[in-house]
């Protein structure tokens, strides 16, 4: 199973590639959509990649109406992985 450090650093690859951020500029606790700037098309491309990444079906954890951080998404991944 994957460490929450290596899955935190996958989604901020893949923030990087979507976004073009740096994994510096990146604050863990920050939200994707209201302090980064990810619109929901990101978003739900991120979760896509670490579905498919991660092997986890994460579907039923894609609501747009929430706030997602690396931190939040992170802790998802890691139930998802556990059940």
């Amino acid at each position: 199973m994957a460490a929450r450090e290596e899955i935190k650093t996958k989604i901020k690859d893949l923030l990087h590639e979507l976004m073009g951020l740096e994994q510096s500029e990146i604050d863990e606790d920050a939200l994707l959509y209201e302090d980064l700037g990810a619109d929901s098309i990101i978003i739900v491309q991120l979760y896509l990649s670490c579905q498919d990444y991660f092997q986890v079906t994460l579907a039923d954890e894609v609501n747009l109406a929430e706030p997602v951080s690396v931190n939040s998404m992170t802790e998802t991944i890691v139930r998802k992985m556990q059940q």
